[in-house]
């Protein structure tokens, strides 16, 4: 659980700074330089193209970005992205489904489509030989829905199993509770279906959903192994589904506590302040105090707690197992800072009461400069790293043209971290983590106090 956590928060923090050095072993090798070779246009319709060649790989990456993840939903609408996402293999205006997977079967291509609270991900990897034939399917299942009321119903079996599945998985369940109790609405719209909603999604819902978000200024199309030229010629027919311009509802932090009792033998908590958006000044600064309070082991099968002070103060505060670690999850407009915990069901309370007086510490009596310095370079190596998986450089460069209509290099956002000092990060740390918390919780709750008992 460490990970999922731990990946998204300097993920998200990279979002706005990321490099383009995609280098996976199963994929695509860029420009060790950076952005060097990214090329960026946008077609007649509006749609922004953006495209890094590689000759390195045999294989290309193909993903059309949308901007009309959960955040967008309606209170009549909830679940209604869980719907498109599940629908990416379904008929089009120009393909049936069987012609669109004998069409990706042919040429051995893999299409796929996922989601986050602000973005949904249409993605192609692909032969370069047969990218013709793969991003016409592409750009059929993303923006040319036809959404058949027998295959909508359908895909509304599967929505119930996704559901299901993550009813069974606490760490799935305390995410969404986190952002649920923190937000409502907007950010607080589940990834997920909720039960009421089974079997409910219509042609109409789907297709007025479509026509109102996907407009040719929250789309995307970045592609990893094909050259520029080659990209827009595949493009130059695309149409847009939606018209006009429908400005996101911005994200209001409300705070707050929620419970959910389901016995065991182990207990589920995260605790958060609001934190701050991608394009916020200190966003940086955010991620280093994210690496001084401490984002798990770095070292495999170790507890961690020669490199992280929460785990620490777990650790003197009980002699049973757990896993604790600091949440520095980032949106466009708003995130979440703070921590999760898990532990044995009798000892939650101490684990809490010890990493909450660890976070007030850094408030009232600041961080050493050694420590500083050594989250700065794990700031930085963690994005290096990150940088080097192609699906989260097509994802970042997506985020970043979508928000701001730049890309940054690997390079400025070294120097960004670099500039940040001591008082820089105690600064931050006394405006985010003195902030209104949320609470969320979910497991044998039997002695886990509430939020009150602990703030």
């Amino acid at each position: 659980m460490s990970a999922k956590f731990t990946s998204r928060s300097v993920l998200q923090a990279f979002k706005r700074h990321v490099s383009a050095r995609a280098n996976t072993a199963r994929q695509e090798s860029t420009d060790a330089a950076g952005l060097q070779g990214l090329q960026v246009s946008k077609l007649p319709n509006g749609v922004t193209v953006a495209s890094l060649d590689s000759t390195t790989s045999p294989v290309a990456r193909v993903v059309l970005v949308a901007n009309v993840g959960p955040r967008f939903e309606e209170s009549d609408q909830l679940g209604i992205t869980h719907c498109l996402r599940v629908s990416v293999d379904q008929a089009n205006k120009s393909k049936t489904a069987f012609e669109l997977t004998r069409h990706l079967t042919q040429i051995g291509a893999n299409l796929s489509c996922t989601a986050t609270r602000e973005n949904l991900m249409y993605s192609l990897d692909c032969l370069k030989d047969n990218l013709d034939i793969g991003v016409s399917c592409l750009v059929s299942a993303a923006t040319q829905q036809a959404f058949k009321p027998w295959e909508i119903q359908d895909c509304q079996q599967r929505i119930a199993f996704e559901a299901a599945v993550v009813e069974q998985q606490p760490e799935a369940r305390l995410t969404e509770m986190l952002h649920q109790v923190a937000y409502r609405d907007t950010l607080g719209r589940s990834l997920y279906a909720p039960s009421h909603m089974f079997g409910k999604y219509s042609s109409e819902m789907l297709m007025e959903y479509v026509n109102k978000n996907f407009t040719a200024e929250r789309m995307a199309v970045i592609g990893l192994g094909i050259g520029h030229k080659q990209l827009t010629r595949y493009l130059k027919t695309m149409s847009v589904p939606g018209s006009g311009s429908n400005t996101a509802k911005a994200a209001k932090y409300s705070g707050g506590e929620v419970r959910h009792e389901i016995g065991g033998d182990t207990a589920y908590a995260a605790i958060v302040t609001e934190g701050l958006g991608s394009q916020n000044k200190d966003a940086v600064a955010l991620s280093v105090l994210q690496c001084v309070m401490g984002c798990g082991p770095t070292i495999k099968w170790s507890n961690g707690s020669a490199a992280s002070k929460i785990i620490q103060a777990a650790g003197q505060a009980t002699d049973q197992p757990f896993a604790t670690s600091c949440i520095n999850t980032t949106y466009s407009d708003s995130g979440l800072f703070g921590f999760y915990a898990v532990a044995q069901a009798s000892q939650m309370g101490q684990v809490l009461k010890a990493v909450l007086s660890e976070f007030g510490s850094v408030t009232k009596n600041g961080v050493a400069d050694q420590d500083v310095q050594k989250a700065k370079m794990q700031v930085k190596a963690c994005a290096a790293m990150m940088s080097e998986n192609g699906s989260n450089v097509i994802q970042n460069i997506a985020q970043q043209l979508l928000s701001e209509g730049t890309v940054q290099s690997q390079e400025e956002f070294f120097r960004l971290v670099d500039s940040v000092s001591k008082q820089d990060v105690v600064n931050v740390a006394k405006k985010v983590i003195n902030g209104k918390p949320s609470m969320a919780a979910i497991g044998n709750l039997s002695t886990t106090p509430h939020l009150d008992e602990l703030m």
